[in-house]
């Protein structure tokens, strides 16, 4: 009777109310020390009183899904628990936005899209800056893009990452860009050219980045099963049909497309996609046949939550023909990256 007390009471210890706890987020136990909230089944400790004895009638009303407060030594490791905990650092992007409806791009509004980033490249011919890819602020210290991005076979390498701007060609567009330099690139160690799979990759900038009105890292999506239908992707590529390209940042409406219509736009191709469109690794976006365009690589395929959080659901990778067929655009999953995404940008997170 005594021992089936104290298992009750440290059940009790770290359970909480679903309601009360998000998942990813640091929390407090009864003695005053901190835990991480995540499904009883990952925490050793809890879930070893849970199954111990043979109360089954506490058994069975605890399932292995429930939210607790854990403590383990190595709860912090778990996949998402770190993105989770940054997200909670920066506040909500304030600004809010007329309506985004789905049509042929338009210009977005100052501040409208805080962690856009804009990567450039050293045109040594015309003395100037090519801004040839995009790229998501995601600490103050990375920024996420696409593999491919980092190297361009007319320019080189990628040096340079402006934040906060709207329009790169002008300064009365009520903008407060920041530049800096790449001090480092990571690419995914599995994203070999031409192989269109794994393209993703991380930028240090030189310095820290400032938070303001204009710069403020997004959030990344740790859920593998996407059920949000409203998504928007952003950046300075090629205008629809025109080909000309933008200085004005334009943002798109799209909506989920799913693996089996994605498929039939993209055949199996032994050089780029020996698998076809691979649902683990990539996730398609479309509306009503419009797609990404050339230029717009590397930036955000994102959703924004009502308090005003943008979550990156994906990088742009690549599309068809800028729009010009009813194929949807393809972009990188982050959610499959996050541990390799993890143990780089918050490396030294205690």
């Amino acid at each position: 009777m005594f021992l089936w007390k104290l298992s009750f009471l440290i059940i009790l210890f770290v359970i909480r109310s679903k309601a009360n706890l998000e998942w990813g987020e640091e929390c407090e136990l009864e003695n005053g020390s901190m835990g991480v909230c995540i499904e009883a089944s990952k925490c050793q400790h809890a879930y070893r009183n849970i199954i111990s004895g043979n109360q089954s009638n506490l058994s069975q009303s605890i399932r292995k899904e429930t939210i607790v407060c854990c403590d383990d030594v190595n709860v912090k490791e778990i996949a998402g628990i770190r993105s989770v905990q940054a997200c909670k650092k920066w506040g909500p992007n304030l600004y809010q936005p007329d309506r985004i409806l789905g049509g042929d791009g338009d210009p977005t509004s100052s501040a409208e899209f805080p962690h856009m980033a804009a990567l450039g490249f050293e045109d040594t011919e015309n003395n100037d800056t090519y801004w040839g890819c995009g790229g998501s602020l995601i600490s103050l210290k990375f920024v996420l893009t696409a593999a491919h991005c980092l190297y361009s076979i007319q320019f080189g390498p990628v040096k340079y990452v402006r934040l906060g701007d709207l329009n790169l060609r002008t300064t009365d567009d009520e903008a407060d860009p920041q530049d800096f330099l790449v001090s480092k690139t990571y690419k995914h160690p599995l994203y070999k050219r031409p192989s269109k799979y794994h393209d993703i990759a991380l930028i240090v900038l030189d310095r820290l980045a400032v938070i303001t009105d204009f710069v403020l890292p997004a959030c990344l999506n740790i859920n593998m099963n996407t059920s949000n239908n409203r998504l928007i992707t952003t950046g300075w590529g090629l205008v629809p049909f025109s080909g000309i390209e933008v200085d004005h940042l334009q943002k798109l409406n799209l909506h989920h497309v799913n693996n089996s219509d994605c498929k039939k736009a993209y055949d199996v191709n032994h050089r780029t996609l020996s698998e076809g469109i691979h649902e683990q690794y990539q996730i398609c976006a479309g509306y009503q046949g419009k797609d990404i365009c050339q230029g717009n690589s590397g930036g955000p395929l994102q959703s924004r939550t009502r308090l005003g959080n943008f979550y990156i659901h994906g990088v742009t990778s690549f599309g068809n023909a800028c729009r010009l067929t009813k194929s949807s655009g393809v972009y990188t999953r982050v959610a499959n990256y996050i541990d390799w995404i993890e143990s780089i940008v918050w490396a030294n997170t205690e």
